[in-house]
């Protein structure tokens, strides 16, 4: 019973907390973001501002930055390949661009690595859980397995 109240008000204070989060984040960041710029466009230009997302095109001196809400132009002469991750702080200017103030790239292999590197760790968390424990199916709960010693002790007390 108590573990039970215990639980309800852990995760009840996560979603309090995580609602706070969510509501005021935009009021602790150094710099506006995409969501706040593109709700209001006009508000912003001429202010720096933060816009993440991926390379679509690439030209000399700038490069098209697709983010969740729209395309900007990037002005930068930073080399930058198609597919990358980029997360530029600058300058907005009038008809969606951005002039660099500073930039931060990740190639698209290493953004892909990501998730190749989490389904390698839960595969290996999956083997160490079910090495040490078992899935019990009568009583429908998780129960730790014994150790080989332990089970050879009780089969040797079963036969005397």
């Amino acid at each position: 019973m108590r573990r039970g109240i215990i639980a309800v008000l852990l995760i009840c204070a996560f979603v309090v907390l995580a609602a706070y989060y969510q509501a005021n984040i935009t009021q602790h960041l150094d710099y506006p973001r995409e969501g706040e710029v593109s709700a209001n466009y006009a508000k912003y230009v001429g202010q720096n501002v933060t816009i993440s997302g991926t390379v679509a095109a690439t030209d000399v001196g700038s490069f098209q930055l697709k983010g969740l809400y729209g395309t900007y132009t990037i002005l930068s002469s930073e080399a930058v390949q198609r597919g990358d991750v980029v997360t530029v702080v600058g300058t907005l200017q009038p008809g969606h661009q951005l002039r660099a103030v500073a930039m931060f790239v990740s190639p698209w292999l290493l953004s892909e690595l990501v998730y190749v590197r989490s389904f390698i760790a839960l595969i290996v968390l999956v083997v160490l859980f079910f090495m040490s424990w078992r899935f019990d199916w009568r009583a429908f709960v998780i129960r730790p397995r014994e150790k080989r010693r332990d089970r050879d002790q009780l089969s040797e007390r079963k036969v005397e």
